[in-house]
């Protein structure tokens, strides 16, 4: 019977313990003292014990009351650790998220993200993904993400997702290692290269399929020297130590050592399309990731003025 008493009830023996008067805990619970006074005799009642004694100075609680207010005590702090934890939760400031994300926004949008919004995001658990587009609208359409940064894939139906471009397009180069033997070339052309060792994206990313459009393009056989990654940085480990051209964005450049290695330029001027943030249609989110979503489909336009307001 003890284990069933009323929130209302634990509440009143721990103002009874802080307050030692009855009028002053019926106050705190905003209850008349009558009704205190009856809802201590119900709790004793169901206890079978004195929980608490007159004294000169009020109430005290005998050691039967001691036990029962401690354990009232613990009950209502776990219940306010739940409430303090629902109520976060349900306004995005906590809870887990799992993002999916091409390497563009991965190295730029989401690091810009969490160092501008700050404390804002400090509590949710972030779970980031890097791959390419492909699998990541798979992972979402599967629910594995709650949203990804990448392109939609042009055999994919687009009606199924909510997208926001967040990106325009970027400029590919050529990254190779300082010994190579193009190092001291500025601007290469296709066929110096298509006998040459690369390090490529698989087949059916965008970037593989923007290289072999523009080798088609211009009647230039592909290589056939290709070791296939996802990861850049693999690919750019692997082609520290090996004579390999990788395919790179050029906005990247600055994370690798400009005395290891070197962004060569095609004569052709190659472009990915931009990306853009993609959710599942008709498929909430988390309060956390609409928080987190929100935060990265604002950002552009909010980074877009923190130059002009450091220039001031």
């Amino acid at each position: 019977m003890l284990a069933n008493l009323k929130l209302r009830q634990l509440r009143l023996l721990v103002a009874l313990d802080t307050e030692h008067q009855l009028q002053l805990a019926a106050e705190a619970l905003n209850i008349s003292q009558s009704a205190a006074s009856k809802m201590l005799a119900e709790i004793e009642a169901i206890a079978g014990v004195p929980l608490f004694k007159r004294t000169a100075r009020g109430v005290e609680p005998t050691p039967y009351g001691l036990i029962l207010v401690r354990g009232s005590k613990g009950v209502l702090a776990n219940l306010d650790v739940a409430i303090d934890e629902l109520n976060s939760y349900m306004s995005g400031g906590s809870g887990s998220v799992t993002i999916g994300t091409i390497v563009a926004p991965c190295l730029d949008l989401i690091v810009d993200v969490w160092q501008y919004h700050g404390r804002k995001l400090e509590k949710i658990n972030v779970t980031l993904d890097v791959a390419t587009s492909p699998p990541l609208v798979e992972g979402l359409l599967s629910h594995r993400y709650d949203f990804i940064a990448a392109r939609i894939p042009a055999n994919v139906d687009s009606r199924q997702f909510d997208y926001f471009e967040i990106a325009e397009e970027e400029e590919i180069g050529l990254l190779i290692r300082a010994e190579h033997s193009l190092a001291d070339r500025d601007v290469v052309d296709l066929t110096e290269m298509v006998d040459l060792q690369w390090i490529c994206q698989p087949p059916g990313a965008f970037l593989r399929q923007s290289m072999e459009r523009l080798f088609f393009s211009r009647g230039v056989g592909l290589p056939q020297r290709i070791i296939d990654t996802e990861s850049f940085l693999a690919s750019v480990a692997i082609a520290s130590r090996l004579d390999a051209i990788v395919p790179f964005p050029t906005m990247f450049f600055g994370i690798v050592d400009p005395q290891r290695f070197k962004m060569l330029r095609l004569k052709e001027k190659i472009t990915l399309q931009g990306y853009g943030l993609a959710k599942v249609k008709g498929y909430p989110l988390s309060p956390a990731a609409n928080v987190l979503f929100d935060a990265m489909k604002s950002f552009t336009k909010v980074h877009a003025k923190l130059p002009q307001l450091e220039d001031s």
